[in-house]
Parts: structure tokens; sequence; C-alpha cells
């Protein structure tokens, strides 16, 4: 099974808009930019499919789904974890983290720098986003903020590995 990297970005994107989202409350600003947020998607995917889509080769993708595995696991395990010791305000933090680390050992396998400063900064976010946590009462900060954050980045991240941002510079100019 080869794997697009372009679409495991754009899960992985909207699954921090969505917690993102869900940080936000209730009121409809969280629903509007998860809207725009899967909106993006499409027109990533869309120009992913147009422009030919490059899947990794098989052991990448084998690499891919190891290292997504492991922190979905992690990040359920830590945020059970944390509940039970009532410090679930840090686990999108660290759930940040555990993705950035995930980002780190992908661009580990595959060579690929753009990926590991996703890592970098995904990995920096939510350490922030953890001690800010532990300060704050609110959640806003450590998970809405965050979340839409970290989404926005992994979709830009898309954008880029497709040439989309390239395409909007030079249309710019």
């Amino acid at each position: 099974m080869r794997l697009d990297p372009v679409l495991v970005e754009c899960l992985v994107g909207v699954a921090w808009l969505t917690v993102g989202t869900l940080g936000l409350g209730a009121d409809g600003a969280g629903t509007l930019l998860l809207a725009v947020g899967i909106a993006g998607v499409v027109v990533i995917l869309v120009e992913n499919r147009r422009r030919g889509s490059n899947p990794f080769d098989g052991a990448r993708s084998a690499d891919l789904l190891r290292f997504g595995g492991i922190a979905v696991g992690a990040i359920v395990v830590v945020s059970v974890l944390l509940g039970l010791i009532s410090w679930s305000e840090a686990a999108p933090g660290i759930a940040a983290v555990i993705t950035g680390g995930a980002f780190l050992a992908l661009a580990r396998s595959t060579g690929q720098r753009p990926t590991q400063w996703l890592g970098i900064v995904l990995a920096a976010l939510g350490v922030l986003a953890a001690i800010i946590s532990t300060q704050e009462a609110s959640g806003f900060v450590s998970q809405g903020l965050l979340g839409l954050l970290c989404g926005i980045l992994v979709l830009v991240s898309a954008a880029d590995r497709i040439g989309l941002l390239e395409a909007l510079r030079d249309r710019v100019r």
C-alpha cells in the first residue's frame, strides 16, 4: 500500500482544526473556522490530484503508518493518564508534542526537510501550550488556539508540498 503524504497531512490538519474548534466553545465561530479549513482541504486535495499525487514507496508508507499509529496510541494513553491526575488541560499541548515527534520521525525516514520543520514547530507549540495550560484556567489557549495553529500549519505544509504556495506567490507577483 502506498500512502500519499498530502492526504495524511490533510487528515491531521482537519483533526487539529477540530480540536481547535472544540476548544473555542459552542459559538458559530468555531464551526465557521472548521468549514473554512475543510474547504481548504478540498482545494489542496483537488490540486494534488490535478497535479498528480506523489505517494510514498512501500517502505516509507509503512513507516508513516507505524509512526501515525504510535502517535495516535500515545495521544490516547497520555490523555487518559492526564485525565486521571486532573491535568487534562495539558493534553492538547502534549498531543501537539507527540504529533511533532511523529513528523520528526517521518522526516528522518524520508529525508524531507519541510516535514522536519513542521515537526519542530508543532513540538515547540505543544510545549508552550502545555506550559501555558498550567498557568491559565481557560482552555482557549491550550486547546482552541493551539488546535487552530497546528491545523493551519499542517495544511500549509500540505499546500507547500504540492507546490500550491509557489503558484499563489507567482500569481501575486
